[in-house]
């Protein structure tokens, strides 16, 4: 009996051995606090999570390592527990010993001598992370069976116009724009609860009654006994991709209508040559756009098959590909607006004086901060006044000088300097801008002026700001511009005639 009595006494040390191994090496922080939150006892895992190391610990209450906001719900919690049989959950935000913020998944049961309380620490810091990503920038969407909205992010919300307290518990279809025809929203619902995935484009209405396009991916959520409870809307934002079919559309148009005209009247070169430029133009625009809005549907649909796969998003990865989504969603923008403010000019010429032109210039550059450290000179003429147009004139200079201001910065020219000078010879007016910033390789000084060719980085500029000033003082101002090098820089010259 007593030999009997001894292997049993062992194997429960063996055993206690054991269960001290695993709570020790488990990933999450395992510990003993008493009512006041002191702690008894805590595991390995507690030290890399929170940095401190196990002496440290005991010497310490947890609601110390709680954040001052949370303190008094973190309290109050234990206390309603001290009464409960059950494990209880709650989500707080501690501060490690290094004053970084960790957020973690606690979990409390009180022990059975009703004195001390187990205390269960999971760190979600990096899940809170991403699932704050995935609001700020995935346009996502849940709805329940009936359609009834249930969650939506916060893109989703900034896109829109509402906030989240307005379309949850609205219907689906809340935002479906007039043009939208009743059938499609039909056929998107008896897909998806057909258990299929739904994908189209579809035009909603803002809170502010403009409108935006939207692709859309729609699929079912089932629970564990495989009903479909709801559905997730995934989508992207393809506004700009379809106003500028639009507008080439209706660019198409107004060119065919303009050809119509032109066998009546006797300027027939003119707008033929203008409709030419403004018809090429555009196709390289959509030309340019086409490969950047492939990489931008190629990684938005990267994350969605992440996110839909139930798969860890690595939060490097992501927020990289975001901003390299946001970055090419911004570089077509500015093409837009280059190609929307050089090739309609919608003023009209009027008499103007050199200097006033060259001030306006010159004021709108010295704006910048990075030509603060760059010499300026000006040799102008007592030029009398012509008639141009004054606004786009200053434009064009401001656009050459900064060429000349990027050309002394990536060069690192040490006392960079720009000189403009304006004359007049007979019925002509030159303004000539030079800089010492090295120069133009010459064998590429015939292609600065075509269009979309750019000797900056992809991320700094398309290419558009010298093809589009050429374009216009050649078509609109009548003139010409040219480029020299000389010594230790380049010369842009541009010739108006005066009358």
């Amino acid at each position: 009996m007593v030999v009997h009595m001894s292997e049993d006494i062992e194997k429960l040390k063996n055993s206690n051995n054991e269960l001290r191994e695993i709570v020790n090496n488990s990933w999450d922080g395992i510990g003993i606090i008493d009512k006041n939150t002191k702690f008894i006892y805590v595991n390995n895992a507690f030290s890399p999570i929170l940095g401190f190391s196990k002496e440290e610990f005991l010497q310490k209450t947890f609601v110390s390592l709680v954040i001052d906001t949370q303190k008094d719900i973190f309290n109050n919690f234990v206390e309603k527990n001290i009464t409960n049989k059950y494990q209880s959950e709650i989500q707080v935000v501690c501060q490690r010993k290094d004053s970084q913020k960790v957020y973690l998944q606690i979990t409390i049961s009180l022990m059975l001598n009703k004195k001390f309380f187990v205390i269960n620490a999971r760190d979600i810091t990096k899940q809170i992370s991403d699932d704050e990503i995935q609001d700020s920038y995935v346009i996502s969407c849940h709805t329940d069976y009936e359609g009834t909205i249930t969650k939506v992010s916060k893109a989703y919300s900034s896109l829109s116009g509402f906030s989240k307290d307005d379309l949850i518990g609205k219907s689906y279809n809340l935002m479906a724009h007039q043009d939208m025809q009743q059938n499609i929203y039909d056929d998107l619902w008896t897909t998806v609860k057909n258990g299929q995935q739904w994908s189209g484009k579809l035009k909603k209405t803002k809170k502010d009654k403009s409108f935006f396009w939207v692709n859309v991916k729609i699929k079912p959520m089932y629970n564990k006994y495989g009903d479909i409870t709801g559905f997730t809307s995934l989508m992207f934002d393809i506004t700009n991709e379809l106003l500028l079919k639009d507008d080439k559309k209706a660019l198409e148009v107004q060119r065919n209508e303009a050809q119509d005209q032109i066998k009546q009247k006797d300027q027939i070169l003119v707008q033929q040559s203008k409709l030419a430029i403004m018809a090429e133009t555009l196709q390289m625009v959509s030309h340019e756009w086409r490969q950047p809005l492939n990489i931008i549907s190629i990684q938005a649909q990267k994350v969605e098959l992440d996110i839909s796969m139930g798969s860890g998003l690595n939060e490097d990865d992501l927020i990289k590909t975001l901003n390299g989504i946001k970055q090419t969603a911004d570089d077509l923008s500015n093409t837009i607006e280059d190609f929307q403010s050089f090739v309609s000019l919608k003023s009209e010429k009027k008499q103007a004086n050199p200097s006033d032109i060259i001030k306006k210039a010159v004021k709108i550059f010295k704006n910048d901060p990075q030509s603060e450290d760059i010499d300026f000179l000006k040799d102008t003429m007592d030029t009398p006044d012509f008639e141009t147009y004054s606004n786009e004139l200053a434009t064009i200079l401001v656009n050459i000088l900064i060429n000349s201001k990027e050309a002394i910065l990536k060069n690192k020219t040490k006392l960079g300097v720009i000189k403009l000078k304006e004359y007049h010879i007979d019925d002509s007016i030159y303004f000539e801008v030079s800089d010492n910033g090295g120069g133009i390789s010459e064998d590429i000084k015939e292609k600065i002026f075509e269009p979309y060719f750019s000797t900056k980085e992809v991320q700094h500029g398309v290419g558009l700001g010298l093809y589009m000033c050429k374009t216009i003082i050649e078509m609109h101002f009548k003139g010409s511009i040219e480029v020299k090098n000389h010594n230790t820089g380049a010369t842009f010259i541009i010739m108006l005639p005066m009358k």
